[in-house]
């Protein structure tokens, strides 16, 4: 089995947020980054399933040099693998941040082999928009499932709990 986490590099949550003195962007400055929190749930949960079924996974982020720090925190709770797409650190709107990530994707698949499983946060702490993974799951033509509180997967099918409903999907279809 083999799964894409993907990150987003985020001010960290219990931080003081301040402005830039002209009132339009966070101050960075003096503020620690962190990965998002609903992606660091990703995070764990790709582990859990990589040590309960074998395989690989890795971890993606768009974003500065820095963004390397939130990279290497994957990689010590057991993440196998990360990649860095590095961007000028500007922000980026979520219709080009899906296209990059999108092309990023294809070009890993292409060079080892299909993603069984792609993880992202429901959304991210900074922005909170919500888009990102249903752009991605569109671009590359894939199920999305949002919202799930607990992920399964057994003899080949994914189990996705939300709100006490299950939703299943078989990950190797034919």
């Amino acid at each position: 089995m083999r799964i894409l986490i993907l990150v987003k590099r985020v001010p960290a949550t219990g931080g003081r947020i301040t402005l830039t003195d002209d009132g339009r962007a966070i101050d960075t400055r003096y503020l620690g980054f962190v990965v998002s929190p609903h992606e660091e749930c990703a995070v764990e949960e790709a582990v859990r399933l990589i040590e309960a079924n074998g395989g690989e996974s890795v971890v993606m982020t768009l974003g500065p040099a820095e963004a390397a720090d939130q990279l290497r925190d994957a990689l010590a709770v057991g993440v196998d693998r990360a990649v860095l797409l590095q961007t000028d650190g500007s922000d980026w709107d979520p219709l080009a941040t899906a296209s990059a990530l999108t092309e990023a994707v294809r070009r890993l698949e292409a060079a080892d082999g299909p993603f069984d499983l792609i993880l992202v946060g429901n959304e991210s702490a900074d922005s909170g928009g919500f888009q990102g993974g249903i752009r991605l799951a569109v671009a590359l033509d894939r199920p999305v499932v949002t919202g799930i509180k607990a992920l399964e997967i057994r003899d080949g099918i994914a189990t996705a709990r939300f709100d006490g409903f299950a939703r299943h999907r078989c990950l190797h279809p034919g």
